[in-house]
Order: structure tokens, then sequence, then C-alpha cells
């Protein structure tokens, strides 16, 4: 029974290897995808993109093609350092280096067939983060104040030309609906110049505070001219508002009239063509000013007797 046994094993394992060696000794083509590394000096930075990976399809037979399937270190290391500042690099040349093709195996398609090199001098910068949060609320609250970030700007750093371009570094986009309460968490920042850019950090803290809305109106708010010159004197009319705002509930039950001001500046008023001025509303951070009634006001500028 035994002796079956050993005949059975040795017949599969003598077919594996008749069947492995008719069909490696068959030719394939292969499609390999060649990570690239970036390698330079402190001081240089590139200012164009160059590709993170190089696709690659090879041709040959089977026994020469399966070192290539089974390497666990294809990457080609691209050291900047030893170029020249604009260098077209014809990508079948180290291709074949790195993957240290055998003579019977051929490159058959290469994309891209050539990589431009152009570096910089190395800036930096500070530069704010752009939101792409979208809150969708339930009815009947609001989003009170802004929204926070930590930290809401970022360092960038790389080519100064590029650097010199960039104004905000977006987050990522992500959505949140039906919302009822506060949110908050972590959101990675978009990184679309991954190769060339570097940011610090790659991932920031946000904060909304979530909370039921209401309206609330305040009647009869004085209405303040400021920087009035000693000789003159101003007369609005009306020289009082009326004003609504919306908030979250609790934070409007402790808003008096008193926390809001309204003003007007002595230069818009003289400098005034048309005859009327549209006053400034300061109100707490957290509220949004739903209405101002007037919205114009018309003015008389006297003299003071002396």
């Amino acid at each position: 029974m035994q002796k079956n046994y050993l005949i059975l094993i040795f017949s599969f394992i003598f077919g594996l290897a008749l069947w492995l060696y008719i069909n490696l000794n068959s030719n394939y083509s292969v499609d390999l995808i060649i990570p690239v590394e970036v390698q330079s000096s402190k001081s240089q930075a590139l200012s164009e993109e160059i590709p993170n990976s190089i696709d690659v399809t090879v041709r040959g037979k089977g026994w020469d093609l399966i070192s290539l399937l089974i390497s666990k270190d294809l990457k080609y290391s691209l050291d900047i350092s030893k170029l020249k500042k604009d260098t077209r690099i014809i990508s079948e040349q180290f291709v074949s280096e790195r993957l240290n093709l055998q003579p019977n195996v051929s490159v058959i398609k290469i994309n891209p067939d050539t990589i431009s090199i152009s570096f910089d001098k190395v800036s930096s910068k500070i530069i704010p983060v752009k939101n792409n949060i979208v809150v969708n609320l339930k009815d009947g609250y609001s989003i009170i104040g802004n929204p926070v970030f930590t930290p809401d700007s970022v360092i960038i750093q790389g080519s100064s030309y590029l650097v010199n371009r960039i104004k905000a570094v977006p987050t990522e986009t992500k959505y949140f609906n039906n919302v009822n309460s506060d949110i908050s968490g972590t959101i990675r920042l978009k990184d679309t110049l991954s190769n060339i850019i570097k940011i610090d950090p790659r991932q920031i803290s946000y904060y909304y505070k979530v909370e039921l809305s209401a309206e609330k109106s305040f009647d009869d708010v004085a209405v303040n001219i400021e920087n009035i010159p000693d000789d003159k004197e101003v007369l609005l009319i009306p020289p009082r508002v009326s004003l609504s705002v919306r908030g979250g509930v609790e934070q409007l039950s402790q808003i008096s009239a008193s926390d809001i001001k309204v003003s007007v500046e002595f230069n818009i008023i003289e400098g005034d063509t048309l005859g009327f001025i549209i006053p400034n509303v300061n109100i707490p951070d957290e509220l949004n000013l739903l209405k101002i009634e007037p919205q114009k006001l018309q003015y008389i500028i006297k003299k003071k007797l002396q």
C-alpha cells in the first residue's frame, strides 16, 4: 500500500515538472510596474512632475521571466544630484539596466518612453488650508461660527517656482449629511504634487459646532458715527436701525443689543456721491446677520457753531 502511494507521488511530481518544463519554454508577454524613487540633494527640488512609476511590457521565455515576477525590489532610484539641471532620460535604457534583462528577453512597450528632469532651488512658505468639507444640516440646525481647523495653515517646501504659485492647500473632499450635533475628526490634505512638493503636516483636525438654530430681532439699535472731526457734526436719517440675526439657541439667549455694534465712518460719509450710506454691522462671530432695516441711511453734515 505504501509503495503505491510513493509511485503516485512520484508520478505527480514528474508530471508537474514536465508540465512546467514545457510551459516555461514557451514565450509570454508580461506587464510590469516599476516604481520611480527620486533622490536629491538638500538644495535641489523638482520643478516639474515626473511619473511615480513606469509601465513596461517585456516578452521572453517563461524561464527568463519568472525571476522578474518574483522580484521584491523592483524599483528605480533616480539620483538627480548627479544630473544637469535640464535632462531627458530614455526610459528603456535605465529600465534595461534595472531589470538586468536576459539577452533573449525584449522590451515590447514602455510608458513613458522618456522622462524630463528639471529642478530648481528649494524654497518654503506657510499657506492656508482650503476647506473641502461639505456639511448638510438637518432642518432647523445651524453651524455656529466658522469651522475650526488645527492647524489652519501648513508649510510647503519644494521648487521656488512652484512654491510661489501655490496659494492654498485643499483638504480631501468629505460629506456629512443630516447633521444635528457637533462634528470633529481628522482629514488629510490633497497631495497632488507628492513627488515634488512636501507638505507638513499632511493631516489636520477639524471641528464644527452645530446647534438648533433660531432667530432674534433687535429694535432701535443706535448707529454710531466714528472719527468725526471736532468742527463737524452729522445727523443720520434715521439714527437707529432694526436688525435680525440667526444663531444657536443657547448663544442667542445670552446676546443683548449691547453686543451688536452698528457704525459709519465719517470719511465714508464725506466721500459719498450717492446721497446715502450703508452702515457697518459688527455682531458676535458665531451669529449670522439676516437683515437690517433700513439698509441705507441718509445724512446731513453740519459745521459746529463756535
